[in-house]
């Protein structure tokens, strides 16, 4: 989704910051998983993904939000991540390798 919110946004259309009238959207996913990417130990259920140590990444929707919504948070955080796992299932789910070329 962070990666459709890239490529479709406007300098006049942000899809990062749009919202629907109940205040879903990019922004509001982000802020939920943000925490979470960060320590992954306060998830607060059981792992519910194969491979859950080799997790997290260096995930393009931390850069291209962060960017988008001015969040230094995101970006540190982005910089902090592994940029190349080695795992084949970590690699597999990995959709962009070079978010930077994309910004």
């Amino acid at each position: 989704m962070a990666t459709l919110c890239q490529i479709l946004s406007t300098p006049g259309d942000n899809l990062f910051a749009f919202r629907l009238s109940d205040g879903r959207g990019m922004a509001k996913a982000m802020e939920f998983m943000f925490p979470y990417i960060a320590d992954k130990k306060t998830w607060p259920h059981p792992p519910d993904v194969m491979y859950f140590d080799e997790w997290p990444v260096r995930q393009p929707s931390l850069l291209f939000a962060g960017l988008a919504l001015n969040r230094g948070d995101y970006l540190d955080l982005w910089k902090r991540l592994n940029p190349d796992p080695t795992v084949e299932e970590a690699v597999r789910n990995y959709p962009i390798r070079q978010p930077i070329l994309w910004v």
